[in-house]
């Protein structure tokens, strides 16, 4: 089973171009200085998050390469094990240095005493500690793994028969790598002690209450400490699937041509499965809690937002697209684990990368559905304005023509694989790939023509209207673009990783194509109060 640690590094690419594709495009007038405040701090507390959760450094120092069977350099170990901590303290401290102008930090003098860890949270600091315990446990409990002998390439060639498999990298012994992994641990609490130093001691941002200044501090280490938790349960992930790597190639240790050892081998991997597991729903869960864990908000003198239709109409659609897309990487999630396993005694077949296009397909076709069915509600809810006329137009052909080159790319290349590229790939039935691209359009243009025929429980103008309609249509062409593009990049397991492309296009923000109505006609359409 593949960590789920490992992912993180795609996500990392994907929310960072994300990112500054919206600092580009964002709007940059806000005068309120606490909310510019506390925007610096999110937009740094994501960049320190992805680019500390990023590192794959464990996962390429466990193997030993066929052709370089040589001992881990210590320097360079050091280095690299270093990486997430150094990102952390970097980021953190340097964010507390570069405000944006009107927010820099002055010295003020103050009669009233201030602590320097009474903004500490200390319940995220206990959390956080019981973290590290239980990775420490985690790293102990693999101190028996031995080291395993890279596999050359092995050919077998009689009058009748050929057979041939490629070489495997070795596996090194936990002597070897785990001090590096405690250095890691190690260097992530180093880094959040001295970030944290920084943060308590940073001078106060003019314009800004005390009070405000003080809650500040707490978000910046409230996000602080749940990026180095996450990045220590990825640290103690990594190693659980270490260890369940070992059992993985033990259990073909006792094979005969008789049989024997069966029983054993299937014991190994039944116990390699379990820690693999393990380690993926510890590390789940603990991002989970601290995703869920937020940062304190009763900042004072915050000027209420003027609430109107159309942004409880933006917020809407924010947070319908969080909840969706989250339980959409969830489902997609569970179903990866019920894939088929590959077995290296049988020859390939089709099988796995067939129910891996099944399984994207439905991420999709599960994604859709959620929105329709909150769309079905809205109209159910609406049915006394059903007679009103329907605001809605076509997206720019930009994004179809976008969509249209990586579809086709991506459609020939499930069709044609590169097999010289692809070694020992055996592709699946082209009949299947193209009946799950036309299920996908199909289920497109389905939602398209749902959406533009659904009530809308909001009096907004028709311009607002019929932005809303045309994000829901946007967010279906980037949703079946990214399966079908998934599909090639992820269920044909190319060596070099693109599943970054696929979230990259499943997260492209709308504001790039579609700009946010300003003012617009006013709808002449009331809702009837003896409906």
């Amino acid at each position: 089973m593949e960590s789920l640690s490992s992912q993180f590094g795609t996500f990392a690419v994907a929310a960072l171009i994300v990112y500054f594709l919206l600092r580009i495009y964002g709007p940059t007038n806000d005068s309120n200085l606490l909310n510019s405040a506390r925007q610096h701090a999110f937009w740094c507390a994501i960049i320190g998050f992805f680019a500390s959760s990023s590192s794959n450094w464990f996962s390429d120092a466990i193997n030993v390469p066929i052709d370089e069977q040589s001992s881990l350099d210590t320097a360079v170990s050091i280095a690299v094990a270093a990486t997430p901590g150094v990102w952390i303290a970097f980021i953190y401290i340097a964010s507390q240095y570069t405000w944006p102008r009107k927010l820099k930090p002055l010295r003020t003098a103050t009669l009233t005493p201030r602590s320097l860890t009474s903004p500490i949270p200390k319940k995220l600091v206990a959390a956080l500690l019981i973290v590290l315990v239980l990775a420490c446990v985690s790293l102990y409990s693999v101190r028996d793994v031995t080291a395993i002998a890279p596999v050359p390439e092995l050919e077998i060639s009689t009058d009748d028969y050929y057979s041939s498999s490629p070489s495997q990298d070795g596996l090194r012994a936990a002597g070897e790598v785990l001090p590096f992994l405690y250095a890691s641990l190690g260097f992530l609490i180093l880094a959040a002690v001295i970030a944290s130093i920084v943060i308590l001691r940073r001078k106060p941002l003019p314009g800004i209450s005390q009070h405000n200044n003080q809650l500040l501090r707490t978000t910046w280490l409230n996000r602080l400490y749940r990026t180095v938790a996450v990045s220590i349960a990825l640290q103690a992930g990594e190693a659980l699937h270490y260890k369940a790597r070992w059992f993985h190639n033990e259990s073909s240790r006792y094979i005969d041509g008789s049989g024997a050892g069966i029983d054993y081998m299937e014991s190994m991997s039944r116990i390699g499965g379990a820690i693999d597991s393990t380690a993926n729903y510890a590390v789940l869960g603990v991002s989970v809690i601290m995703f869920l864990w937020q940062p304190p908000t009763n900042f004072e003198n915050v000027a209420a937002k003027k609430r109107t239709q159309f942004s409880r109409l933006r917020e809407q659609l924010l947070s319908l697209q969080f909840a969706t897309a989250t339980l959409t990487f969830v489902a997609l999630f569970i179903a990866w684990l019920s894939l088929p396993e590959i077995d290296e005694y049988v020859m390939p077949t089709g099988e796995r990368v067939t129910w891996m296009l099944f399984i994207l397909t439905g991420a999709a076709l599960f994604y859709l559905a959620l929105n329709a069915l909150y769309l079905g509600y809205v109209n159910a809810v609406s049915r006394q304005i059903s007679s009103a006329s329907k605001h809605y137009a076509r997206l720019p052909l930009w994004p179809y023509i976008c969509a249209g080159m990586f579809v086709v790319t991506s459609v020939y290349f499930l069709i044609f694989p590169p097999l010289d590229y692809l070694w020992g790939f055996v592709a699946p039935s082209k009949i299947v790939v193209l009946a799950l691209v036309v299920v996908l359009i199909s289920a497109h243009l389905g939602f398209v023509w749902f959406t533009r025929r659904a009530n809308i429980a909001w009096e907004v103008s028709a311009d607002e209207e019929t932005w809303y309609r045309r994000v829901f249509e946007l967010r279906s062409l980037r949703t079946i673009t990214a399966a079908i593009v998934a599909m090639l990049v992820v269920g044909y397991e190319y060596p070099v990783r693109l599943d970054f492309l696929a979230v990259l296009i499943f997260l492209w923000p709308a504001v790039i194509f579609l700009e946010r109505p300003v003012g617009g006609v006013a709808k002449s359409l009331k809702k009837s109060k003896s409906s």
